[in-house]
């Protein structure tokens, strides 16, 4: 799999696409909009109050997501402008994702962004900020701007995503396909070799992610990282992987009626690793273009009943499984997770398996999402780091 010509969020704006299906996206955001923030301030700050700041958001997607993003990073660099009495800089945020993403719908959206920002300005009657929008077609595992010339970068929800598959390495020092028997992510069935690929994959693409980036961010200028991560050293358990689990057992529920064949699954690997923190701590400190300024772990829930015990899951009435019926906030996250999943990794599966078994794949997945979410959580593990460039 070719993952720069297949990865990609569904597009549009219909029920089915990456932007009407981002509600975990926005939560994730939402959680972590202060730090990005104080972030682009202390870049302004770092970086000698320059008049004209270049930002960069790696891995943009489609939707309002993206937007919303750029809107309250512009707003914070101008707020603090004022209040350091420093005339705002122009501000240029570029919008990069793999060419395939549907960057028109984003074109789409700008003429309401331009002026939901004029009537802010209008109504507080403050002095204009010019920003300009513009966008990037290509993988952040590769250079993308000019040397020196970003002050602050940020990125959501991206970077699990790896360059390739993963290959496992022969003695001979050639690679060949995963043998992951039945899965299609790291899983506690499969062989050491797989795990071993999969963290070797991801740290040889973050490595490059930050040596990239070393070049191009100025001095003193800031990164801010949020993407999916684990607690566990060990990356295997069910409740790490579990949105791929249950995808892989899907297939092969699908295999066993003859509806698609083994050979199939066998050769579909995912492209994503959800690291430690302490892997990612590791690469930073080996790859050296950058200090932590700040780094942690922190889980994303989309549950009313969030506050309830994992191991009594939402089991209040105890006959409602056994009467087949599931209670309603529990097949509420199933959907959610399901649809955003299927907005996100769908371009993947057509590729693979074919446009016809989607509809039935992802009926079969929020099944199984829904017993998984009637016992644990709604919610998945993120980090986030914040990154100074030495």
């Amino acid at each position: 799999m070719e993952v720069q010509s297949v990865l990609h969020m569904n597009s549009g704006v219909d029920d089915m696409s990456y932007a009407k299906n981002s509600t975990i996206q926005k939560i994730i955001l939402n959680s972590t909009n202060t730090a990005r923030q104080e972030a682009a301030v202390s870049s302004l700050q770092a970086t000698g109050f320059p008049t004209q700041m270049t930002v960069a958001d790696l891995g943009c997607s489609v939707g309002p997501n993206a937007l919303q993003m750029a809107s309250e990073i512009v707003e914070a660099i101008a707020q603090a402008s004022r209040q350091f009495n420093r005339r705002p800089p122009e501000i240029q945020v570029f919008l990069n994702d793999l060419p395939g993403n549907d960057f028109n719908t984003m074109f789409d959206l700008l003429p309401e962004f331009y002026r939901l920002r004029e009537v802010k300005l209008q109504e507080s009657e403050q002095q204009k900020v010019h920003c300009f929008i513009s966008v990037v077609a290509g993988s952040f595992y590769g250079r993308l701007f000019l040397s020196k010339s970003l002050h602050f970068v940020y990125s959501s929800s991206s970077l699990h995503w790896l360059s390739q598959v993963p290959q496992m390495l022969l003695d001979d020092g050639s690679e060949v396909p995963l043998n992951n028997k039945g899965k299609i992510y790291i899983s506690s069935t499969s062989p050491p070799c797989v795990l071993e690929a999969y963290k070797k994959q991801f740290k040889r693409d973050f490595s490059l992610f930050l040596e990239c980036r070393g070049e191009e961010v100025v001095g003193g200028g800031h990164m801010v990282l949020t993407f999916m991560g684990r607690r566990s050293s060990n990356p295997s358990p069910l409740i790490d992987c579990y949105m791929w689990e249950l995808l892989a057992k899907a297939l092969m529920d699908m295999v066993s009626m003859g509806l698609i064949e083994e050979e199939k699954v066998e050769s579909f690997n995912a492209p994503y690793y959800a690291p430690s923190v302490e892997e990612v701590k590791d690469e930073v400190t080996i790859q050296g273009s950058f200090s932590i300024s700040r780094i942690e772990i922190f889980e994303v829930n989309w549950d009313d009943n969030s506050q309830e015990a994992p191991q009594s899951g939402h089991n209040s009435n105890p006959t409602q499984m056994r009467n087949g019926t599931i209670p309603h906030q529990v097949a509420k996250s199933a959907q959610t997770m399901a649809k955003g999943n299927r907005a996100v990794v769908e371009s993947m599966l057509k590729s693979h398996f074919g446009e016809a078994i989607i509809e039935d794949l992802f009926k079969r997945y929020c099944f199984l999402l829904e017993q998984f979410y009637y016992k644990n959580k709604a919610e998945l593990t993120n980090i986030l780091i914040v990154l100074v460039k030495n």
